[in-house]
C-alpha cells in the first residue's frame, strides 16, 4: 500500500513539472514502471479528479487537473456558457452566448430554459437540440447548423453544485468548425501522405497490435521480399546470423515489458543472399487498447562500411602509436586527455580508459599534472614546436627528469584542436 501511494505521488510530481502533459509511455519510463500499472494509477487519479486526459492524435495525454473559477471562465473563454439552477432557470449566461442568441441579458436571467424564446434561425437550431439533450440525458454531442453558413458545435452539459448545496447544470457550447475543417483536410491529405511515403528513400512500416497495416515500397526494396513474404517473416528471421540472437532478445524483452527501444541497428540477409546494414527508428503510441508502432528503416550499409574502415584505420594508427618506445599523449584545448600510447600508460600507471576525457589534475599529483600541461595555452595561441624539461614524480615514486616536446594539431578548418606531447627522455633524479 505504501508503494502504491508513493507511485501516485511520483506521477503527480512528474505531471506537475510537465504542464504540457505526458503520455502513458512517457510516465512509465519516468517512474520505471510498466504501462499497465501506470494506466491503472492514472485511472484512479482521473476518477478522483486529480488528473485530466485529452486526446492528442491517437495518443492519450495526461496532466494535472486545472480548476478554474467560474467567473474567470465566463470572462475569458470564447465558448458559450449558460448556468441553470435546480429548477431549470437561467442563473448565469456569458457574453458569447448573449451575442449568439441576440437577447437582452435582463430578459434572459431567471427565465426557464425550456420556455426561453429566441429569434433568429441559428439561435433556434442551437436551443432546440440543447432542450432535447436535457430531456434525453445525452449531454455530449455535436450540433450542426447549416445556415446561414455551415458551422459545427460541441455541446457539453455538466452537473454543478451551487454554494447553497443545490444542484444545477452548466451548458458549454464550443465552436468546433475549425477542428472539423482540419479533420476533413487531414482525410484529404492521406493520398498526399501515400505519395510522399512511396517516394522516400527510407522504408516506413506502421504496425497495429503486432500486425503490419502499412508498408511503403521502399521496404520491399531494402529487404528484397514482397509485402506478402515480409508479413510471414519476423525481424530475427531477416537478421544476419551474427545479429539474430541479439535482435530476438530485444524483441522478446519488449513483449514482456512493452518497452521497445527507440532505435535498433543490425545486419540483414536479403532474399537474394546479399547483406545490408539497416537503422530502425521506432516510435510506439498506445491509444486505448491499440498499440501503434511507427518504424522508419534506413539502409546505412555504405555508412557502416565507411565506419568499419575508419575504425580499422584508427586501430592500425593506435597500433603504430603503441609500438613507439617513447611515451606519447595528446590533449584537447581544455587540457583533457584524448589519446596516448602504451608507453605513456606505463609511465603514469593508468590505461587510456582511466584517463580518457579527464584532465591531468584529476588523475595525477598537482606538480606532475602542471608539468604535462605546461605551455599548452601559449602553443594554442601561437602554434609551433616547444621543448622543455622538468621533474616528474608520481604518487611517491622516484623522481625523474623528463624532457617533453610539444606541438599543436588542428581541425580541417585550420583551427587549433589540441596538443601532442612526446617525452623525449627520462632520467632518474
Amino acid at each position: 500500500m505504501e508503494q502504491f501511494q508513493e507511485d501516485l505521488i511520483r506521477i503527480k510530481e512528474i505531471l506537475k513539472n510537465s504542464p504540457q502533459g505526458m503520455s502513458v509511455t512517457e510516465i512509465a519510463r519516468a517512474i520505471n514502471k510498466n504501462k499497465h500499472s501506470v494506466g491503472h494509477y492514472l485511472g484512479i487519479l482521473q476518477v478522483s479528479g486529480q488528473v485530466q486526459m485529452r486526446n492528442f492524435g491517437k495518443a492519450k495525454v495526461f496532466s494535472l487537473s486545472s480548476r478554474v473559477p467560474l467567473n474567470s471562465l465566463f470572462d475569458y473563454t470564447m465558448d458559450m456558457i449558460i448556468v441553470l439552477d435546480h429548477d431549470g432557470r437561467i442563473a448565469r449566461i456569458n457574453d458569447p452566448f448573449i451575442a449568439f442568441i441576440q437577447q437582452p441579458r435582463t430578459e434572459i436571467l431567471g427565465t426557464f430554459f425550456s420556455t426561453l424564446k429566441v429569434t433568429g434561425a441559428s439561435a433556434k437550431r442551437m436551443i432546440d437540440p440543447l432542450r432535447q439533450s436535457l430531456k434525453t440525458g445525452i449531454f455530449d454531442q455535436e450540433i450542426e447548423i447549416k445556415k446561414p453558413v455551415l458551422r459545427f458545435y460541441r455541446q457539453k452539459i455538466l452537473p454543478a453544485v451551487f454554494d447553497d448545496g443545490k444542484q444545477g447544470m452548466i451548458i458549454i457550447i464550443e465552436d468546433i468548425t475549425a477542428k472539423k475543417s482540419a479533420e476533413l483536410a487531414l482525410r484529404s491529405s492521406e493520398e498526399k501522405f501515400r505519395l510522399m511515403a512511396e517516394n522516400l528513400q527510407d522504408g516506413i512500416i506502421i504496425n497495429e497490435n503486432g500486425r503490419v497495416i502499412y508498408a511503403n515500397n521502399r521496404v520491399e526494396e531494402i529487404f528484397g521480399y514482397s509485402h506478402e513474404e515480409l508479413s510471414l517473416l519476423s525481424p530475427p528471421d531477416l537478421a544476419a546470423p551474427e545479429d539474430r540472437e541479439r535482435v530476438k532478445k530485444i524483441i522478446d524483452e519488449s513483449l514482456i515489458s512493452r518497452n521497445v527501444p527507440s532505435d535498433i541497428r543490425f545486419w540483414i540477409v536479403r532474399k537474394d543472399g546479399s547483406r545490408r546494414y539497416i537503422y530502425n527508428r521506432i516510435t510506439s503510441i498506445e491509444h486505448e487498447k491499440t498499440l501503434f508502432r511507427y518504424i522508419i528503416i534506413t539502409d546505412i550499409t555504405d555508412w557502416k562500411h565507411a565506419q568499419d574502415a575508419l575504425e580499422e584505420q584508427l586501430g592500425f594508427l593506435q597500433h603504430m602509436i603503441d609500438t613507439f618506445p617513447n611515451p606519447l599523449f595528446y590533449m584537447d584545448i581544455n587540457d583533457r586527455f584524448i589519446g596516448c600510447n602504451l608507453s605513456f600508460s606505463r609511465l603514469i600507471g593508468k590505461n587510456f580508459s582511466e584517463i580518457a576525457g579527464r584532465t591531468g589534475t584529476e588523475i595525477l599529483e598537482q606538480e606532475a599534472a602542471q608539468l604535462l600541461t605546461s605551455h599548452n595555452h601559449a602553443l594554442l595561441k601561437k602554434s609551433g614546436v616547444l621543448t622543455y624539461s622538468g621533474i616528474f614524480s608520481l604518487f611517491g615514486k622516484k623522481h625523474q627528469k623528463i624532457t617533453i616536446q610539444k606541438s599543436t594539431f588542428s581541425t580541417k578548418e585550420g583551427k587549433p584542436a589540441g596538443i601532442v606531447g612526446l617525452i623525449l627522455s627520462q632520467q632518474e633524479n
